[in-house]
């Protein structure tokens, strides 16, 4: 048998586990046994429109990795089942759907306003054809799914790579950006009918968001917030109403509940009533 990463691709007939004798079955009552150290991100996505494609995935590459894993055979029918169910609904489905809610809300236009001699009928709905095979199932399957990966995981034939083929563990969370560098940070005025309003645009590059100061005429540097989206908008009353100001900017990185790094330039913008 290969291991997952000694070059053997999943249609080369190989298996990827440890070369080592078949583990006895594991039945879905039995808890996970392996842990994970390394930070990832979720392995589910998160858009609806990814997740089709990851269920049939799921469904494929559990139908061929486990048999090796030694989970019960008719576990993995049964969660193959449940995720065919879950791709077909979420994905072909439920875009016929609403595709076809258009077309019967504009065939009632044409029952209530419509003219002709002929017959008027109401627009039948024909499902796409769902994947060969599929049985009834009960609901609650996505939970179910959910759980079972947990069995997988716990599998004595379980290998990070077969997790990667089955889509069930994420991609690793980047570490975090080192301390140092400044902000980009650029000025631009939006009009209201009170007076103009200061929008402070920014660029994180992978730090989780910025502290911002300001200062206007002589006075000293205020704080004004630990923004984490871009831009901000500065919609502070003019000192002196109706006098225009100017007003300075100044920004440095802030992470982990702190702010790090060096200010950047000095940003300057004239507001006016």
């Amino acid at each position: 048998m290969a291991l997952w990463n000694s070059g053997a691709t999943w249609s080369s007939g190989f298996l990827w586990a440890p070369a080592a004798p078949p583990p006895a079955a594991i039945s879905l009552s039995e808890p996970p046994k392996h842990t994970q150290t390394m930070q990832r991100k979720p392995y589910y996505p998160k858009k609806v429109s990814e997740q089709p494609a990851w269920h049939f995935n799921y469904a494929d590459q559990i139908t061929i990795l486990g048999p090796g894993m030694g989970l019960v055979p008719a576990d993995v029918t049964a969660t193959i089942n449940d995720s065919r169910h879950v791709g077909y609904s979420i994905g072909a489905w439920c875009n016929t759907v609403r595709e076809f809610g258009p077309g019967a809300t504009g065939q009632l236009e044409v029952l209530k306003f419509g003219s002709g001699l002929t017959a008027f009928e109401l627009p039948e709905f024909v499902p796409p054809a769902p994947p060969a095979g599929l049985t009834t199932v009960l609901p609650g399957a996505l939970a179910r799914i959910f759980k079972y990966v947990q069995v997988i995981k716990g599998s004595p034939g379980y290998t990070e790579g077969q997790g990667l083929l089955l889509g069930i563990v994420g991609e690793e969370v980047p570490p975090p950006p080192p301390g140092g560098g400044v902000p980009r940070l650029t000025l631009m005025l939006n009009q209201v009918p009170a007076q103009q309003q200061v929008l402070a645009k920014f660029f994180k590059d992978g730090h989780e968001g910025i502290w911002l100061e300001s200062r206007r005429g002589n006075g000293a540097w205020e704080f004004l917030i630990i923004s984490t989206k871009s831009p901000y908008i500065d919609t502070r009353p003019l000192l002196v109403p109706g006098q225009a100001e100017v007003r300075e900017y100044r920004a440095m990185f802030w992470d982990a509940g702190q702010p790090n790094g060096d200010w950047c330039d000095v940003a300057r913008i004239t507001v006016s009533p």
